[in-house]
């Protein structure tokens, strides 16, 4: 009876422990940009990849670099003109900047892998941005994302 006992309550000891949760964070809200669980949202991984293209050398406004004959993409099955038109559309939407990033030479060409879209803080041009993320994301092989304030929209070529 003794050893029933003693069994009970060490299992509800550890019981007792997983619910109080074993984690190092305090509870409360979770930090910005992480989700529950710890979780990073993908609107904090973009912002972040998009905060290395900016920093970047490997990186050029859109319209410019689509104009060279020797600028090639990695993947879109629209090519360049198809997105010559995306980028004309986020322009006229109202985003800031458009780039092409992770840009590679190889053998004279120059090939894009990224196009990173810089947000604006008006409500009203963000609407429409995200509106088109909604339609062209899944050309890019890539899900639409949520607006939470991030500074960036992202799509990769490779």
């Amino acid at each position: 009876m003794r050893r029933t006992q003693s069994g009970f309550l060490a299992l509800a000891a550890v019981a007792l422990l997983f619910s109080l949760g074993c984690e190092d964070q305090q509870a409360g809200a979770p930090a910005a940009g992480v989700g529950g669980a710890g979780v990073v949202l993908p609107e904090t991984r973009i912002d972040k990849a998009g905060d290395e293209i900016m920093a970047s050398d490997k990186k050029a406004e859109a319209r410019e670099w689509l104009n060279a004959d020797n600028h090639v993409l990695f993947k879109f099955r629209e090519g360049k003109a198809g997105l010559v038109k995306i980028v004309d559309e986020f322009y006229a939407a109202g985003a800031e900047k458009v780039y092409v990033g992770n840009i590679e030479s190889e053998e004279g060409k120059d090939f894009a892998g990224t196009i990173l879209v810089v947000l604006p803080e008006d409500f009203a041009a963000r609407s429409k941005l995200f509106k088109i993320d909604e339609r062209v994301g899944p050309e890019f092989q890539e899900d639409p994302v949520a607006d939470r304030g991030q500074k960036y929209l992202y799509y990769s070529l490779d």
